[in-house]
C-alpha cells in the first residue's frame, strides 16, 4: 500500500484531535510527558523513563520487535498510556524545502512527489512524507517536507501491535525539540544542540522551522568513559564523579583533562562548521540567511557543572540551557512537577506532547 503522509498509519482523522502523550524513544531510554490543560493553560502531568536494553534499537531502526513489544506493554500496564506522539532520529529522515508554482492544496501532495527524489535518497514509492506551507503567494508556495522509509515506521507500528498504545503522529526530533525550546511566535533564527547519552543533534530553526540538522555520534556516554579511562575507576564510578564534579571531573588544577577537553572541541567545531554552513548560503531568493542569534543547549548532558561555559568558549554567539517549559506555562505561578535540570532529559517528549493538529 502505497503511504505518503504520516498519519495515514494511524486512527481515523477524528482521533487526531484527541490529547497525545508526547513518547521519546532513543536506543538506550523511553521517556514520555503528559501535558494536562487547566484554566490557567498546560500543566506537566505524569511523566517517567524506562530503560531499553542496548541492541534493541539501532541508529533508529528497531532491531528487536520482541523486545520493544514487552517494554511498550510494560508502559501500558505501568501507566495505562492510550495515544502517544513520537519521535524519529534525524539519521533516519530528511528535511527540505521546496518552491512551487501556485496552486490548490490538493494538487500540494502531487506535485512534491513529482520532485521527491531530486531532494531524496529514497524513492517516492518506499517513503512516508508529510509537508508544512511555510509561505503562499499569488505566485508560489513554499513547503518544507519531512521524509523516512517507511521501514523505520513500520519496526515502531509492529513493536506496537497488540499493546493497547495507538500512536497518533511520528515527527523528527528535532522538530519536537524545536516546538519545547523556542519561544512560541520567535520568527528568529537560532541554533539548537541536543546533547544525549549517545549522540548530539544539531539543527538551526528560522522562521518558525526547522532549517537543517545533522547528527554526531558524540555524547554524555563518552565523557563519562573518557573520565573513567583517565583514572582508570569503574563507568559507574566516573558517572558519579561527573555528576557531582561537571566536566572537569579528571581534570587537574581546575583544568580540564585533555580527553574531555578533546570531546568538548570536538562538540564546538561541529556547532561552527554548521553555523558557518548556514552563513555561507544564500536563500531561495538568493538573498544571505539571517544570521543565528542564540544556541539553545537542551539533552540531559547539557546541565553539567561548567558544561555551558567550556562549549561557549570562542564561539561567534551565546550559548545558554534551555527552558523546555518555555511554551508549556508561565513558571510565575506554576511550579512544574519536573525540575529544571530533570525537564532537559524530556525535551523531545514536552515538544511532542506541545503538538497540535495542523
Amino acid at each position: 500500500m502505497k503511504r505518503t503522509k504520516f498519519y495515514e498509519y494511524f486512527p481515523p482523522p477524528q482521533f487526531l484531535q484527541m490529547p497525545a502523550v508526547g513518547l521519546d524513544i532513543s536506543e538506550t531510554s523511553m521517556r514520555f510527558t503528559e501535558l494536562v490543560e487547566t484554566r490557567k493553560g498546560f500543566v506537566i502531568g505524569r511523566f517517567a523513563e524506562l530503560a531499553i536494553p542496548r541492541g534493541v534499537i539501532e541508529l533508529g531502526e528497531v532491531k528487536k520487535i520482541p523486545e520493544l513489544n514487552a517494554i511498550f506493554k510494560t508502559l501500558k500496564k505501568e501507566y495505562n498510556i492510550e495515544y502517544v506522539t513520537m519521535a524519529l532520529p534525524e539519521e533516519k529522515a530528511y528535511l527540505f524545502d521546496l518552491h512551487l508554482p501556485a496552486m490548490k492544496h490538493n494538487q500540494i501532495r502531487g506535485a512534491i512527489e513529482l520532485a521527491f527524489e531530486e531532494h531524496v535518497p529514497i524513492n517516492v514509492a518506499d517513503a512516508v512524507f508529510d509537508y508544512d506551507i511555510e509561505m503562499e503567494t499569488d505566485t508560489g508556495i513554499d513547503v518544507r517536507v519531512t521524509a523516512t522509509n517507511n521501514s523505520i515506521i513500520d519496526g515502531y507500528l509492529e513493536a506496537l501491535l497488540d499493546t493497547g498504545i495507538k500512536p497518533i503522529a511520528f515527527e523528527i526530533e528535532v522538530q519536537s525539540i524545536a516546538r519545547a525550546v523556542i519561544p512560541e511566535g520567535d520568527m528568529g533564527t537560532s541554533m539548537i544542540m541536543d546533547f544525549g547519552k549517545l549522540r548530539t543533534s544539531i539543527a538551526v530553526v528560522s522562521n518558525g522551522g526547522v532549517k537543517f540538522a545533522s547528527t554526531i555520534p558524540t555524547g554524555s556516554l563518552h565523557l563519562t568513559e573518557v573520565i573513567a579511562k583517565d583514572l582508570g575507576i569503574s563507568y559507574e564510578e566516573a558517572e558519579k564523579l561527573k555528576i557531582s564534579q561537571g566536566i572537569e571531573a579528571g581534570g587537574k588544577n581546575g583544568k580540564l583533562s585533555p580527553s574531555v577537553l578533546g570531546i568538548i572541541k570536538s562538540l564546538r567545531e561541529e556547532i561552527n562548521k554548521n553555523y558557518l554552513y548556514w552563513q555561507s548560503y544564500n536563500n531561495d531568493a538568493d538573498k544571505k540567511h539571517v544570521v543565528v542569534k542564540k544556541i539553545y543547549l537542551s539533552g540531559g548532558g547539557s546541565n553539567l557543572q561548567g558544561f555551558t561555559s567550556y562549549l561557549g568558549a570562542g564561539l561567534p554567539v551565546s550559548v545558554e540551557l534551555a527552558n523546555v517549559m518555555v511554551n508549556v506555562n508561565t513558571l510565575d505561578q506554576y511550579v512544574p512537577e519536573i525540575n529544571f535540570n530533570e525537564s532537559l532529559h524530556y525535551s523531545t517528549a514536552i515538544g511532542l506532547a506541545l503538538r497540535r493538529p495542523n
